[in-house]
């Protein structure tokens, strides 16, 4: 049935998915309202300066972006490599470049803003690394079948999809490629301890150890992804070097820079990112 959705929205053409979008975002913000205090909450409590008025335009238009980004998902699935490339363009691909030139492996650090998805469709343009995905396994079999043949990049073998829990088994067995490895670190964790915990958007937040400890393990440069929306279905990526050589930074020092890094954009693009997710569901004061 999802199926079958997604591809009746794939052959909408362009001229009329941000009408059908439209659509979509009022029936899911007015009749459905759906999660509507979750993303009511986090906004207030994320932007205490702000007023109310600036509070529910923030949320209207995060339902627009999140219903486009649903569209623009499912158009994949009809898209052609040229076709995307017109919606998507990089500033500067030549810092991935110039990694790939001095031999580095990196990990490209993106938060769900903009669109990720077609970010992962598209960053094998950006440099000559060997490109793969880190995902997690969705709990629906035929679902997540679906959803891993609907990110496959355009002209890629089938590793280019690793499950979360064998990443660092994976990228080992990969150690004598160039790497340029798609990791989206901004999920919420467990909430145990051993998380990394830091002040974000004025709340104590955990956050995944991985991305650190990968690249510290693998010898892995990191590089954050800022994927900023500049109109209906028009992306500009451009990256910011966190680290080239992990080994010389202090415990924590990556994760830091990563957070701070999502927190600027989250600021500076308050509309674009997934607030209905239930990011601040733990507190510090669980079990160790």
């Amino acid at each position: 049935m999802v199926k079958c959705v997604a591809y009746l929205i794939a052959l909408t053409p362009f001229s009329l998915l941000y009408l059908k979008s439209d659509i979509y975002a009022f029936l899911l913000y007015h009749v459905v309202r759906y999660r509507r205090k979750v993303v009511r909450d986090n906004l207030v409590k994320s932007f205490p300066e702000k007023t109310t008025q600036e509070i529910k335009k923030i949320e209207k238009q995060f339902y627009r972006n999140f219903c486009d980004l649903f569209m623009e998902t499912c158009k994949m699935m009809r898209l052609k490599p040229e076709e995307m490339s017109q919606h998507v363009t990089f500033a500067n691909p030549e810092l991935l470049q110039s990694l790939y030139q001095k031999g580095r492996s990196v990990f490209t650090a993106i938060p769900h803003s903009g669109n990720w998805e077609w970010y992962g469709k598209l960053m094998h343009k950006a440099s000559n690394h060997k490109v793969s995905a880190i995902y997690k396994k969705l709990k629906n079999p035929y679902f997540d079948v679906f959803m891993k043949k609907l990110r496959k990049n355009f002209d890629l073998d089938r590793e280019e999809m690793i499950e979360a829990s064998t990443a660092l088994k994976s990228l080992v067995r990969r150690k004598d490629l160039l790497n340029a490895v798609l990791i989206v670190s901004d999920q919420s964790p467990r909430g145990v301890a051993s998380d990394y915990w830091t002040d974000f958007l004025h709340r104590d937040t955990c956050w995944f150890y991985g991305l650190e400890k990968m690249a510290k393990l693998l010898d892995y440069a990191v590089v954050f992804v800022e994927m900023k929306r500049e109109g209906r279905g028009r992306y500009s990526v451009t990256f910011d070097l966190i680290c080239e050589d992990p080994q010389t930074m202090e415990e924590g020092a990556i994760m830091e820079q990563y957070v701070r890094h999502v927190e600027r954009f989250i600021q500076d693009n308050p509309d674009n990112w997934l607030w209905s997710h239930r990011r601040w569901k733990h507190t510090r004061q669980v079990q160790a």
